[in-house]
């Protein structure tokens, strides 16, 4: 009889893990609290305009890349699957000037040098830096082992450089090394990419991993890659079972000999799972690939059983920053080739939840194909970076009048619509507000932690790159998601649950048999002084 393994969470790591299971032998059913699977990777559709909730950049699309060989695994990508090829990465413009990360760094450096020679100095390591880094994935990318047109002493040297290269970096986050530049364009960039909080190595690997190849984007978007995982795993025959919110998985302590107790071996179990619907489900193992604070808050009440990095994480807001976002998507009339990708650029004031910003990045998503919108019409999203102050205004908004929650958002989007047409004054009556989303959205979809739909940044003072999904003390029951590997996201989430899986086939196997072996034989040894 096949071993069944619950797992607790339909996103990128449940499916994985429900895959990967599957092949392995187990009997799965991913148990989702929503009616659709797909966790963080989701998209919808509003008056046959599509939203997309996630991808931005896909790490992996570079063929024979380890990434890229996972996701051909879990099925999202094949001969089949179109990749979408942007010119450039990131754009931003400060009074008129616009700066540009393009998939040709050598273009960047020189329209860079061109804006501010004073930065010079910056400027050229940065491109230095990208460019060794863009050249070791595009080595690995053309040789799966080992590259035979390049000497090992080689490989060792460009990785050797570019750790040295990235030296310089570390300890720096994306606002702090803005203030380095002169140029407040320069500046601006950099901070557009991201929450100010991320370290500035991680804006160089992902640039480098544009530049060759490897971090473009699938036509069709989050929607296409969650259906292409719910495909793969319907195939392999698992089981999903969706409005099954989890409330608690009771656990019983395990009687063990006196030998293994002394060899450490974690003396509980977990013996069901119990749904907030009042249904109860059991299991030989559980795999819990949702957010780790329900995970330990909710799931698991016992505080023994949490991780002391777990709870530093939690208990230390500036060591490990968590964000969100207020996020809004407009229909337009038009194909807004104005914006042919992306675009950040300056506004007047505009409050948002407990925060002013006077930036707004705007992305036009017509790139991801004709399913976005009706033709000649497009899709353009702004994200806004929230916190915890944030996510606690619109939290306590939503619970105490929803109406006026609902009017909250759409003041803000309305903002930023004017200034948009500002901007762009040819989108006036063309821009429409097709929906808006806030941090106590994906609190409230995903149970979330705060909103954050991403993995805590990792900081100079944080430097706990990965999270074992194995929980002390509780023999069957294991963790799975992007919280759980640097720097997170959905490589991460879905590495996690074929990690999972893997741990549970070694945990499965005898941890100490030798010592199984003599207590079984002591056991023996009793029996027939007893019963001679």
């Amino acid at each position: 009889m096949k071993k069944t393994i619950a797992i607790i969470g339909g996103g990128v790591a449940g499916l994985s893990a429900g895959i990967y299971g599957q092949r392995a032998g187990y009997e799965t059913t991913v148990y989702e609290k929503n009616s659709v699977l797909g966790g963080s990777l989701s998209g919808w559709y509003r008056n046959g305009f599509a939203i997309d909730n996630c991808l931005h950049w896909l790490t992996g699309t570079a063929e024979n890349t380890p990434t890229n060989e996972l996701w051909k695994d879990l099925g999202v990508l094949n001969d089949e699957t179109k990749i979408v090829k942007r010119p450039y990465f990131v754009s931003s413009e400060t009074n008129g000037v616009r700066v540009t990360l393009w998939r040709d760094t050598e273009r960047t450096r020189k329209e860079m040098l061109a804006i501010s020679p004073e930065d010079a100095t910056e400027i050229n390591l940065f491109i230095d830096v990208v460019n060794v880094a863009s050249d070791l994935t595009a080595n690995l990318s053309h040789f799966t082992k080992l590259a035979k047109t390049m000497s090992e002493a080689e490989t060792v040297l460009n990785h050797f450089d570019f750790a040295r290269r990235t030296m310089l970096y570390m300890g720096l986050n994306l606002e702090q090394w803005a203030n380095k530049f002169k140029s407040e364009a320069i500046r601006n960039l950099l901070l557009d990419f991201s929450a100010k909080e991320y370290e500035s190595y991680w804006l160089i690997v992902v640039y480098s991993f544009f530049a060759s190849g490897n971090a473009d984007i699938i036509e069709g978007g989050s929607i296409k890659i969650a259906d292409d995982l719910i495909k793969t795993y319907i195939n392999e025959g698992g089981k999903f079972e969706p409005n099954m919110a989890a409330k608690q998985i009771i656990l019983k302590k395990k009687k063990l000999p006196k030998l293994e107790k002394k060899a450490k071996i974690r003396t509980k179990r977990a013996e069901k799972i119990i749904f907030e619907n009042g249904m109860e489900v059991e299991a030989d193992y559980i795999i819990c690939a949702c957010d780790l604070k329900y995970v330990f808050k909710k799931l698991i009440k016992r505080k023994a059983h949490v991780p002391k990095i777990i709870r530093k994480i939690f208990q230390n807001e500036k060591q490990y920053p968590i964000y969100s976002a207020f996020q809004v998507a407009y229909s337009v009339d038009s194909l807004f080739e104005e914006i042919d990708d992306s675009l950040g650029f300056e506004c007047n004031p505009i409050e948002v939840a407990m925060q002013k910003v006077n930036r707004i990045y705007l992305k036009n998503y017509r790139s991801y194909g004709d399913y976005i919108a009706p033709e000649g019409k497009t899709v353009v999203q702004c994200m806004i970076y929230q916190y915890e102050k944030d996510y606690k205004f619109w939290k306590k908004l939503h619970k105490s009048d929803i109406n006026r929650y609902n009017q909250a958002k759409l003041n803000v989007a309305n903002a930023i619509k004017t200034e948009i047409i500002k901007k762009f004054p040819e989108m006036e009556g063309k821009i429409e507000v097709l929906d808006t989303w806030t941090p106590y959205t994906y609190a409230y979809r995903n149970n979330d932690t705060n909103g954050a739909y991403m993995r805590f940044i990792t900081t100079a003072i944080s430097r706990k790159a990965s999270i074992s999904p194995v929980i002390g003390g509780i023999e069957n029951v294991f963790l799975a998601g992007h919280w759980l590997r640097y720097p997170g996201g959905l490589p991460m989430a879905a590495l996690t649950g074929k990690d999972a899986i893997e741990t549970i086939g070694e945990q499965s196997k005898p941890i100490i048999p030798f010592m199984n072996q003599i207590a079984e034989k002591i056991t023996d040894v009793k029996e027939k002084i007893v019963n001679p």
